[in-house]
């Protein structure tokens, strides 16, 4: 049982954490009803309707039938195959991101500029340069390894190659490991991007994460005292420069958290919930992404053995017996979860707490 399929996520595509649990569900038991529903999950018969509205609209759930008791909703729905309801939701954000890129491109004229917009004052400060991708690489594990406090990131890209982050994730997880404090300034991933498995793993971690729709350029600050900026924008071969001028660190720094304080947190394919570790968090949260077992452990560097001890022990702790069924444990108490930092954010009036 170890090895039953798992359901990717719809979560991935923008579909609540209530409406993928029902389509779960669904999936699972085949065509029920509302009351059904509602008794199986211990979720309000009203949170149902709401899931499966949203999954009507998104053409994953579909009325099956109408029973003709009078005084309760026995209509009875039933899911659609997965294979089809990830193409749909593929196509919608395909249509999105091509609205999103017509967007950049009319607000291209207000492009931000250069973070070095005055190289003489950078090579003035006694700046040193480090020239190439495997020594900018190493000069940063270098720094990370010193850091003690807190590491500020700025990534302009809006895609990686799965080279890149496979060439990167040994660095971050150093850091993670670490216990540092680490803010990662991002700007929306390309459809041709391969990190997203590799943010969700350093957000299981702690690491926080926001998004802006342009960035000036990559930058890394180290306990506010390093600081690495790419000489050219999106030009990565031209190397970045090492500054330790206090001014000019203090300077980076403050543009840095100027951006941080505009940014917003884009939200998460599925927030594991808070009683797993980390490694329990990013295996599940890759499980729900729809990766298989081999795939995980090629991209943690960890063996398909210690995936499976992994999940066994999660199916002890909740007790279940297969991984389907932990998956709908997990999610109703993610959702439950997602609904209480909900609730402490808005008053008993709908307002929002300040």
């Amino acid at each position: 049982m170890l090895h039953a399929q798992v359901v990717p996520s719809l979560m991935k595509w923008g579909v609540s954490p209530h409406a993928d649990l029902v389509y779960r569900t669904l999936i699972a038991f085949g065509p029920w009803s509302v009351d059904s529903i509602s008794r199986s999950l211990e979720m309000r018969a009203r949170q149902v309707r709401s899931a499966l509205d949203e999954l009507t609209a998104l053409g994953a759930a579909v009325p099956d039938r109408a029973l003709a008791e009078i005084g309760r909703d026995e209509r009875v729905w039933s899911s659609r195959a997965p294979a089809h309801v990830v193409s749909l939701l593929r196509d919608r954000h395909h249509r999105h991101a091509q609205a999103r890129h017509r967007l950049e491109r009319r607000q291209s004229r207000m492009a931000s500029p250069d973070l070095v917009t005055d190289p003489l004052r950078i090579v003035a400060s006694g700046a040193r340069p480090v020239s190439s991708g495997p020594q900018v690489r190493a000069r940063i594990a270098e720094l990370n390894e010193a850091g003690r406090h807190e590491v500020l990131s700025m990534n302009p890209e809006s895609a990686y190659s799965a080279t890149a982050v496979k060439a990167a994730a040994p660095i971050g997880r150093k850091i993670a490991a670490s216990g540092i404090t680490t803010l990662n300034l991002g700007v929306p991933a390309s459809e041709d991007d391969e990190s997203g498995w590799h943010g969700e793993e350093m957000r299981c971690y702690g690491m926080q994460y926001r998004e802006l729709p342009e960035l000036p350029g990559r930058l890394v600050i180290v306990d506010r005292t390093t600081a690495l900026v790419r000489k050219k924008r999106f030009e990565p071969a031209h190397g970045m420069w090492e500054v330790t001028a206090p001014e000019l660190v203090a300077e980076l720094t403050a543009l840095f958290l100027q951006d941080w304080a505009l940014a917003t947190d884009p939200g998460r394919d599925w927030t594991p919930p808070a009683s797993l570790s980390p490694r329990e968090s990013t295996v599940v949260a890759l499980l729900a992404w729809g990766f298989t077992d081999a795939a995980i452990a090629s991209k943690l560097d960890i063996s398909v053995r210690t995936i499976a001890y992994t999940l066994s022990s999660l199916m002890d702790r909740y007790d279940v017996t297969n991984r389907f069924q932990l998956g709908l444990r997990l999610g109703a108490e993610a959702a439950q979860q997602a609904s209480g930092e909900t609730a402490t954010r808005h008053g008993p009036e709908g307002q929002q707490n300040r």
